[in-house]
């Protein structure tokens, strides 16, 4: 198979590992509170993420739109040039707009088979999920495969997020739109995981050491029961401390830190703690 992969650039994949796994991110869009826009994406395999959110630290009134069908149209038809299949990844929990754009995209352009996969992962639960999978593709035979594999990763992929965002599970990119989340420094901080295909919250309290602690004792957990092989984290410079006594767990299984993508910034902002693993 020829097959190259479209994602949205919420999805925390390294940008070194675009070409490696043939990989083309599709961006967002900054809007500042002077109504000027600037493009993530630069050019086909190089955004600049780090960027906006420097821009978007500075004004709190900017927002973020998501990639339109139009720009899914333009680079499906491009990839249709060298490549005989399509796997765009993009998520109908965190990201529907995209999603939905992503869909109807597929039904516009005919020279070429696109499949659409849901992933609900988020933060660096979707950059592991996008690695994990292009490396399956690599060796795939089919598109039912890569559906299979989909729905594996999915549902055996495990990620705990910390945040004082205590709307995760309920907000996201749903119109075209999107303001940063602000929340106060007094409200406590909620510990979500992801699990079988589903996030729910954990615990909420403003004892860090407590809830690190929760992770702690479920990575445990998971240690025992099956080999972990692969690990994404994300954290804010406040919890670095915590994040190095959490990764000692982990021995010496490959670790990789992650991007925070504008999605995740607008929805968890400075002060959050990320990691996943499978």
């Amino acid at each position: 198979m020829n097959t190259a992969i479209v994602i949205d650039t919420s999805r925390e994949l390294d940008q070194e590992l675009y070409e490696p796994y043939n990989v083309y991110p599709i961006g967002y869009i900054l809007e500042d509170s002077n109504g000027e826009r600037i493009s993530e994406r630069v050019s086909v395999r190089r955004i600049q993420t780090s960027e906006l959110i420097s821009r978007a630290k500075r004004d709190k009134k900017a927002k973020i739109f998501a990639p339109s069908i139009k720009d899914f149209v333009e680079l499906y038809t491009y990839l249709a040039e060298e490549h005989d299949s399509l796997i765009s990844i993009h998520s109908s929990l965190v990201t529907p707009a995209v999603f939905d754009n992503a869909l109807v995209a597929k039904k516009l352009v005919s020279e070429i088979n696109i499949d659409v996969i849901d992933s609900q992962t988020f933060g660096s639960a979707s950059g592991l999920f996008v690695e994990e999978l292009a490396k399956f593709i690599k060796g795939a035979k089919n598109i039912n495969e890569i559906r299979k594999e989909a729905i594996n990763l999915n549902k055996h992929l495990n990620s705990f997020i910390m945040s004082r965002n205590d709307e995760l599970t309920s907000i996201g990119l749903r119109s075209s739109n999107l303001l940063s989340y602000i929340t106060s420094s007094f409200r406590p901080y909620t510990l979500y995981q992801y699990f079988h295909n589903n996030w729910q919250e954990l615990k909420r309290s403003r004892n860090v050491k407590y809830l690190f602690n929760e992770v702690k004792n479920s990575v445990e957990i998971v240690k025992k029961t099956k080999d972990i092989q692969n690990i994404y984290y994300s954290s804010s410079w406040e919890f670095s401390r915590e994040l190095k006594s959490l990764l000692k767990i982990f021995d010496k299984t490959e670790n990789t830190e992650s991007s925070q993508s504008l999605v995740t910034y607008f929805l968890l902002g400075r002060n959050y703690f990320d990691v996943s693993f499978i």
